[in-house]
């Protein structure tokens, strides 16, 4: 905890320029994994700097939208990516893990950022995917928990909510009646 304690912006700057420059490794980010969340505690310093960042690169950043959640179901249908432990897959498995790490432990400013990048729309959209795999489903289902439900800023909306209605009968029953 001492050493994250320590990390500076510099760090988190040098680590997301080598996503940049060789591409997007998984180890990377299970690095930033390890700052953001060491011994079971959160690093609020780190969760910052680490969002800051990512969200000024383009090149880490790997999301589906509507319009490209095609490229995400090819890829949770293929054995090799799902297999592989440094696929873009799994990259992005872990870069949503990590989103959610930034936001765990209630901090308003990650939430706040994580909102932008990660929307309900496409949250019930890939997680309801006939296609979504168990490894898609958990890592977006615990990004919103931590950035939807157990937040900082309190979102009573969020209960009442359509798309909470439909993550529990398109989603979560049928998982449970398998």
């Amino acid at each position: 905890i001492q050493l994250c304690r320590t990390i500076t912006e510099k760090h988190v700057q040098h680590f997301v320029h080598l996503i940049e420059l060789h591409g997007r490794k998984v180890l990377y980010i299970k690095f930033l994994q390890t700052i953001v969340k060491a011994e079971n505690q959160y690093i609020r310093n780190c969760q910052d700097v680490v969002m800051s960042e990512l969200v000024s690169s383009d090149e880490v950043l790997m999301f589906y939208e509507k319009g490209n959640l095609s490229d995400l179901a090819e890829r949770m249908q293929s054995e090799n990516e799902r297999s592989d432990s440094n696929s873009l897959l799994n990259y992005h498995i872990q870069l949503v893990h990590l989103l959610a790490m930034c936001t765990e432990g209630k901090n308003a400013s990650t939430e706040i950022k994580c909102h932008s990048l990660i929307g309900l729309d496409d949250i019930v959209l890939i997680v309801t995917h006939p296609d979504c795999s168990p490894e898609v489903k958990n890592a977006y289902i615990t990004f919103l928990t931590h950035c939807y439900i157990d937040t900082e800023v309190e979102m009573k909306e969020i209960y009442n909510s359509q798309h909470i209605y439909t993550l529990i009968e398109n989603s979560f029953c049928p998982d449970i009646e398998k």
